[in-house]
């Protein structure tokens, strides 16, 4: 996770604390004694009430760290899940609790009634053809034609992760969508409670063609919250709603085009099975939401590279909060490497922004901070460094970052997305 979320190799983050370790004279107990060993929380220490226990979820047990990210233990009703940080949490007892709502409402029958009474539904056009010929011809064609450029966008496609043909045909596609953008999930997630649901009554909607429709205002938390922690702007949302992964994966593709992102890049962004289709379609509105700024096609190459949900999240969140930063606070010119690790030039020096629940002086972030050094004295200017994260730092790991020529921003949250 470290070298994806900082973009070091293990054997550049070593080489620096070995070489200081291997020249400095003293104990091997004092030499320990410079590094922090991560902590353990209880739940109550770093979430807020609603994140630790709800009607449908509860944190048990001992919050453990690895030095950046929080890994929390979630139990629920459909089973006990293991969620790796904080924005990935929140996420999470969204999607829980839409999940449960979901099966509640199913369970009452309201769903499967809904489908029923709709089910002829489509005989109507029969009758729509003789008294309104004209419209009702115009209309179908303008489905067939649709239908016909989605199927061919799937025969393109090479993300597995989406619809199938014949979920396109038959209407269960997009009734998952339907459903997910109600309740504003990616409707591709990987979380099995919530993607069970998801599909059941798809398929049931799937039949009648309004239960999407039904009874779906009493859903909690805000539109686009599980999609994405940061900002979800309600014409993104629109856009995983009314187009197939296919579909998205054929606008993307263009979009990284103009961005001069190499084929090669791209094959394996939209080949990679870490990120569902709606997420790498949130991870290309960020970077378009970064406009004309130098090498951000960094991120792909970065997502690219990452061995696992928790790493390309990471990358994700990352590209959205330099998009907020851009937006937000000061405008971003590139993005640039010092020491291997990614981060935004602006008219005040190097910005890093991560998402971090809890920062410790470990000995291989002192090794990253000490590459980075290195390398920005390479770049025009040598330009100064300010770390923003969304959580917290400890005392050392604070008065360290100050020793190394660093500013650091604790709780920047509200400001980048968090």
């Amino acid at each position: 996770m470290l070298k994806n979320m900082f973009g070091n190799s293990s054997r550049a983050i070593l080489i620096p604390a070995l070489a200081v370790f291997l020249l400095m004279s003293g104990p091997a107990q004092s030499q320990k004694a410079r590094y922090e060993q991560p902590p353990t929380f209880s739940p109550a220490q770093v979430l807020p009430p609603e994140l630790q226990s709800s009607p449908y979820h509860s944190i048990d047990g001992r919050v453990t760290n690895d030095g950046f990210i929080n890994t929390y233990q979630m139990k629920t009703k459909f089973g006990d899940y293991t969620v790796e940080s904080t924005d990935l949490l929140k996420i999470r007892v969204h999607e829980i609790t839409a999940a449960a709502q979901l099966a509640e409402k199913s369970g009452t029958g309201t769903m499967l009634k809904a489908a029923g009474q709709t089910a002829m539904k489509p005989l109507k056009t029969g009758k729509d053809l003789v008294t309104k010929p004209g419209r009702t011809v115009k209309n179908t064609f303008k489905g067939v034609g649709r239908m016909f450029g989605r199927i061919g966008a799937g025969m393109n496609k090479t993300d597995s992760q989406g619809e199938s043909t014949i979920g396109s045909l038959t209407g269960a596609g997009t009734a998952k969508r339907k459903l997910a953008y109600k309740f504003g999930v990616d409707p591709y997630t990987k979380f099995e409670p919530l993607r069970h649901q998801l599909a059941s009554l798809s398929a049931a909607s799937a039949v009648g063609g309004t239960a999407t429709g039904v009874g779906f205002a009493f859903v909690t938390g805000g539109a686009g919250v599980a999609i994405s922690v940061g900002s979800t702007s309600e014409s993104l949302r629109a856009t995983l709603r009314d187009n197939t992964a296919a579909e998205l994966e054929e606008i993307g593709r263009g979009q990284l085009a103009g961005m001069n992102v190499n084929r090669s890049s791209v094959n394996a962004f939209y080949i990679s099975e870490w990120l569902t289709p709606a997420e790498k379609a949130i991870l290309l509105d960020a970077l378009n939401r970064l406009g004309g700024v130098g090498n951000r096609g960094d991120f792909i190459r970065r997502a690219v590279k990452a061995t696992s949900h928790k790493e390309a999240f990471l990358v994700l969140r990352r590209a959205q909060m330099t998009a907020a930063y851009h937006e937000r606070i000061s405008p971003v010119s590139s993005i640039v490497a010092p020491g291997g690790v990614p981060m935004a030039r602006t008219g005040g020096g190097l910005i890093g922004v991560f998402p971090i629940d809890y920062l410790s002086w470990t000995k291989a972030f002192a090794g990253t901070v000490s590459s980075v050094n290195r390398g920005r004295k390479r770049l025009d200017g040598s330009p100064k460094v300010e770390m923003l994260i969304t959580g917290t730092a400890s005392k050392r790991a604070v008065a360290n970052l100050k020793k190394n020529g660093w500013r650091l921003k604790q709780r920047a949250g509200a400001q980048i997305g968090g």
